[in-house]
This record gives structure tokens, sequence and C-alpha cells, in this order.
């Protein structure tokens, strides 16, 4: 994702959402509202309920973008959100992943979406450990074209457990190998911005 693109998605909502939302409402609200929904969607999954978890995934995938553009259009960036805003995508792709895969054909291209983010997730709170600082690498246009991939990728797998259409599973593997792709991309500029702060710590 370009940044031209996401200044385009940041003004649109910027023109149309952000004006319903008072200025007391802070980005990592979002953030949050988002961990509460994970458990949501896990328990329609385990349920069986895959319409009900396609809504709420979807309502905590749409939160990602809200929080992320509000942070950037009303100057509310911190380093609490630039940690904790991941960490939430992280854990929403991760977790709903695994519970899908009970249900997917193409398992071990579904493991390895999941295990790119289990391995950034792992390097994130190490080098929080290690750094003594809540401070991590910023998303870059990477790490923002992974997410929108698995993103349209999970959602094509609900399509197809609910619908058991083939087009939707066709479009999912599409998506994940994408993101496997832009997740490649995104582990090593991650890695290379944990290893120049762990440099400036020094």
């Amino acid at each position: 994702m370009s940044n031209q693109f996401q200044e385009l998605i940041d003004e649109f909502w910027n023109k149309t959402l952000f004006r319903l939302i008072p200025k007391s409402v802070t980005p990592n609200f979002f953030t949050f509202v988002r961990f509460l929904l994970i458990p949501v969607v896990l328990y329609f999954l385990a349920a069986g309920y895959f319409w009900w978890a396609l809504f709420f995934f979807f309502l905590a995938a749409f939160s990602d973008s809200v929080d992320g553009s509000l942070a950037r259009k009303r100057k509310q960036i911190s380093d609490y959100g630039i940690m904790l805003d991941p960490l939430a995508d992280k854990l929403l792709i991760i977790l709903s992943a695994l519970f899908l895969a009970f249900y997917y054909p193409y398992f071990k291209i579904l493991m390895a979406v999941v295990l790119i983010d289990m391995v950034v997730l792992v390097e994130s709170i190490l080098l929080v450990i290690i750094n003594h600082s809540i401070k991590t690498p910023s998303a870059n246009w990477t790490g923002k074209s992974k997410m929108v991939f698995q993103v349209f990728g999970l959602l094509s797998v609900f399509f197809f457990v609910a619908l058991d259409s083939g087009l939707w599973l066709q479009l999912s593997l599409l998506s994940f190998y994408l993101a496997i792709f832009s997740g490649l991309l995104s582990l090593v500029s991650y890695s290379s911005g944990a290893i120049k702060i762990l440099k400036r710590k020094k």
C-alpha cells in the first residue's frame, strides 16, 4: 500500500466518518475495541456461526483502518499506539487463521501466513524486553499491504466455508500468496528497523 493511497484513505475518512467521532475519542479506543472483538470472533468460529464470525471479523479489521487514519489526521500518534495497533492486528489474524485452518484445504499456505506474523510478534516482544522500551519500528507500506492481503484472504475463507464456493477458495489462495510475499518483505524491513533501534540504544 503506497503512501499516496494511504493518504487518500485518510482523507476519505476525515471527510466522512471522522466528522461523527468526537475529539475525545482517541485512536487507541478503536485499538482496544479490536482487542475486545477478537474473542467474539473466535467464539462464533468455535460455535460454527460463520456469518456472525465474519461480521465481527470485518468490524475488527475495519477498526484497524480507522484508528491508524484517525491517529494521522488528528496527530495523535503515540508509542503505545504504534505498539498496540500491530499487536491487535497480529492476534486477530493469527488466532482467526488457526481456527479457520480446520476448514481450509490449503493448510500449509495458511500456516505460512501465520508463521510470518508470529515471527514478527516474537521479534517485537523481544525488542521491547531487550530495549526496555515500548518503541518498535513503525509500519511501512509492506506491513500495511500484508495486512490488507491477509484480511481479504481470511474474508475469502469465511465466504468459502459459509458458501462452499470454489471461487472464494481461489481468491483466498491468491490473497495468501500475496500476503506471504509482502509479509517476507515486511519481515526484512521490520528486522532492519529493530536493529537500528538497538544500535541507537547503545
